[in-house]
């Protein structure tokens, strides 16, 4: 039973394995936001507010956007964390709050969002991106 087991796991990974992505190209942008750099905005109730930053990445063509995959990372203390990045957190004063960092993508450009659940004023830290481009 146990060789049985073995030649069928065997023979699952050959199968799996192919050569069909060996043309798969890729490419990888480091992308940085200075603090100052960050828009604020508001909806039209003035209610929500969030921040953002638009890249224009001419990278992201019709390729890329109809055939490919555009992934993003947050770079914080030398580790990469896949967007969107959701952290929880609380001050010296008991307050409670949510921080998300995500992303959108489109023709020529991609945007990257930070929103405090407690929809704080701050102005966000600099932070550091990863992109990663992937196309047939």
């Amino acid at each position: 039973m146990k060789k049985t087991l073995l030649f069928f796991l065997v023979a699952l990974f050959v199968v799996s394995c192919d050569d069909s992505n060996k043309d798969l190209k890729m490419k990888v942008i480091d992308l940085t936001v200075k603090s100052s750099d960050w828009i604020e905005n508001i909806d039209k109730d003035s209610l929500n507010r969030y921040y953002s930053y638009q890249f224009s990445m001419p990278e992201i063509n019709s390729t890329v956007f109809n055939n490919g995959t555009v992934t993003s990372y947050i770079l914080i203390d030398n580790a990469q964390q896949v967007l969107p990045y959701v952290r929880h957190y609380e001050d010296v004063y008991g307050t409670l709050w949510t921080r998300t960092v995500d992303f959108d993508y489109a023709l020529g450009g991609m945007n990257f969002y930070v929103t405090n659940s407690d929809f704080a004023v701050d102005q966000p830290i600099a932070m550091d991106f990863r992109v990663v481009l992937m196309w047939p």
